[in-house]
């Protein structure tokens, strides 16, 4: 599923109220540069003058350039939605920053697509338990998460990991605690890349949906204390 006016897939809802509907709720997003930088952290905070304000919750200010084009994620009524929109303005608020960016014409749902990752919160990080195949087991960070897989960073010594292995993943996020298989994609220096084989699993018990919620509370937490 591509790029839509988000009315005609969600009764009664177009564009414009989502985005309201967000900023009222200080809804998480995720903020990315085209072509540079790691994923940003973010909550939506106002809309007005058909510009939407964002509030950047990492500390120190990261640097977000006027005019740069940025590509937003976040849950809507937990389905994952995106937009690009360029800078309009930038205003530092103490530790944090203040980024508006123009209101796009439509907006993207896809549940499925991987580009959506949810930076996992570094203090403390979520642990994950991962089992391998002969009852090995391990402690790993959550790094981010999306509804197709996770990256996941090893504290220790990266254990012996190899393409396309299965291992049994035990996700604890806040008050969710989440067991489902994971398939190693691509192994890193110290961390590794899985994928979820039941990644396309629809309903509300889909579990990576569960565990993207966690997330989703855990970062309006933070962001209010």
């Amino acid at each position: 599923m591509g790029a839509f006016p988000l009315r005609h897939q969600t009764p009664g809802a177009d564009p414009e109220r989502v985005i309201v509907e967000c900023c009222a709720g200080g809804a998480p997003a995720v903020v990315t540069l085209r072509d540079a930088g790691p994923s940003l952290r973010a909550a939506f905070t106002a809309f007005r003058n058909e510009q939407i304000e964002l509030e950047m919750t990492d500390t120190p200010a990261p640097l977000v350039p006027v005019g740069a084009i940025c590509h937003v994620s976040f849950l809507y009524r937990e389905r994952p939605i995106t937009f690009t929109s360029p800078v309009r303005k930038v205003r530092p608020d103490g530790e944090r920053l203040r980024v508006w960016l123009a209101m796009p014409g439509q907006l993207s749902s896809d549940g499925t697509r991987g580009a959506f990752r949810v930076p996992a919160t570094p203090d403390p990080a979520p642990r994950v338990e991962v089992t391998g195949d002969d009852g090995t087991r391990w402690q790993a960070d959550l790094v981010n998460l999306s509804l197709t897989g996770m990256l996941l960073r090893f504290p220790e010594a990266l254990p012996t990991l190899m393409p396309d292995q299965v291992l049994d993943l035990s996700v604890r996020i806040g008050e969710e605690h989440v067991r489902l298989a994971g398939v190693v994609r691509r192994v890193e220096a110290r961390g590794a890349a899985l994928f979820f084989p039941d990644a396309v699993a629809g309903g509300p018990e889909n579990r990576v949906r569960r565990l993207l919620a966690a997330l989703e509370r855990d970062w309006h937490s933070r962001i209010r204390r």
